[in-house]
């Protein structure tokens, strides 16, 4: 009998199983469509099933198997869940067939309550308690109100095996001390949540009008909100309504002890609040990842100083487990590169602003151009240390809409006007780039055209010759 194999054995046929039972299952919505037609029905794709839905259909015939097939089952389909806000009015069908639609579609607006899945996962987790108990990862979307940050906190109370969580940003000022200290404690089965996210968005003006959702029960002044337990933590998006800032990221610092840590495309957050955690992380902190929005994606929105004189490029240096790195900083100086002990490996992005000490742009100061080169220099150095250690390590510095490999000795940027002061003269050697504004991710704006690389020598020599500006 198969059910008396071992059960980590059961375990990975079951799930071979669950596997080859999804490529059966259709993957994508579809829905139907007349307004291009002309009353013709016609089958149009909407969208992709989750992935959650998919595992939960994929091992429908191995929950009535028996009660151990079942709770497997179980625990494999609510190891991820995914809870999004509906959006839209359509009603939607997967099948592939136009005749399993029972007659003709309406064209009739159905409403269809937005907060659905959520309201129908606290009774199922309220009802069926052993079914939150599989939960791992959550991730909740869409859910920006004060009832619903309720039932969100509802639905984390009965998740007692939760090891990662996705959040609304607003849940960190509609949530009591009570609920963000039982969501951050460690149970009595000793497990803890080890990751959390919390996802911010802009709200429509009539939301942000709106008196009632001004509420903000200040969790993080309470001492019995621990964040010691977290490892992971990621902060991404801006709001307009009551966002994350730098006094909240200094609270979390109180008690923080974190791995990783990312703050991504906020407007809200300064270098102030980074270094707070910084600091609090200092001798655990093993990825560190810092990208501000901005309107070009070089520039810092509020670049500031800590405020009490200390240097970011020793802060840095000094976490002496960080391996992972990605930051966009006011100024950087040679001391970002001049300790040879540091565990950097992989990609190090750096993005700045200016140099450390230089207060007059570098286009206008020769001696922050003569400072910046000598960065270059060491981050040369820095990186045949790496490679003496057996590290493989590559470096670029983001610095005025310009992108350095000093490891290549190449700098990329859009070149064409400079090929317009030049008369086509300069730049001599350029070659193709596959960077752009936002690395290797493509280009920011429609109206900006194609990056080139050149050699830091011919850099230099547009430099003096004022074809660009730097």
């Amino acid at each position: 009998m198969i059910s008396r194999l071992p059960y980590e054995l059961l375990s990975s046929i079951l799930e071979e199983a669950a596997c080859l039972n999804a490529r059966e299952i259709q993957h994508y919505t579809y829905g139907v469509d007349t307004t291009s037609t002309k009353g013709k029905v016609q089958r149009t794709l909407r969208g992709r099933v989750a992935n959650d839905s998919l595992r939960w259909l994929s091992t429908d015939a191995i929950r009535q198997v028996n009660a151990q097939w079942h709770d497997w089952a179980c625990q494999y389909a609510l190891r991820d869940l995914y809870i999004r806000r509906w959006r839209g009015s359509e009603r939607w069908t997967q099948s592939r067939k136009l005749d399993t639609i029972q007659g003709y579609p309406s064209k009739d607006v159905y409403y269809r309550d937005p907060y659905c899945s959520l309201r129908k996962t606290v009774a199922l987790f309220m009802n069926h308690p052993s079914l939150a108990s599989s939960v791992r990862r959550i991730f909740f979307d869409g859910f920006y109100g004060i009832e619903t940050t309720a039932m969100i906190f509802q639905v984390l109370k009965l998740c007692d095996e939760l090891d990662s969580v996705a959040l609304p940003w607003i849940t960190l000022r509609y949530g009591t001390d009570k609920d963000w200290a039982h969501l951050l404690r460690r149970r009595d089965n000793g497990t803890v949540l080890s990751s959390l996210e919390l996802l911010a968005v802009d709200l429509k003006q009539a939301q942000i009008r709106d008196h009632t959702r001004q509420v903000d029960n200040h969790p993080l002044d309470s001492d019995s909100v621990n964040f010691g337990h977290l490892r992971r933590m990621k902060l991404s998006g801006s709001s307009n309504l009551m966002p994350i800032n730098d006094d909240d990221l200094v609270a979390v610092s109180r008690t923080a002890r974190l791995q990783e840590l990312h703050i991504t495309g906020t407007t809200s957050i300064t270098t102030k609040g980074l270094v707070a955690l910084g600091r609090a992380s200092e001798a655990t902190l093993r990825v560190l990842e810092h990208s501000p929005l901005s309107d070009d994606g070089f520039e810092h929105p509020n670049a500031s100083s800590t405020g009490d004189g200390s240097h970011l490029c020793n802060e840095i240096v000094q976490c002496p487990h960080l391996g992972d790195l990605a930051v966009s900083l006011p100024t950087i100086c040679t001391d970002l590169f001049s300790d040879g002990s540091v565990n950097w490996i992989g990609d190090v992005k750096i993005r700045a602003a200016g140099v450390c000490g230089q207060h007059s742009r570098l286009e206008r100061s020769k001696d922050a151009r003569q400072a910046f080169f000598d960065i270059l220099c060491h981050a040369r150095g820095l990186i045949e240390a790496q490679q003496k250690r057996q590290i493989d390590l590559n470096i670029e510095i983001y610095i005025n809409h310009f992108i350095f490999e000093p490891s290549k000795q190449l700098v990329h940027a859009d070149l064409s006007i400079a090929e317009i002061l030049s008369d086509g003269s300069w730049p001599v050697m350029a070659m193709p780039s596959s960077k752009g504004p936002y690395g290797q991710t493509g280009q920011y704006g429609k109206d900006e055209r194609a990056y080139q690389c050149i050699l830091e020598e011919e850099f230099l020599e547009g430099l003096h010759k004022g074809y660009i500006s730097f």
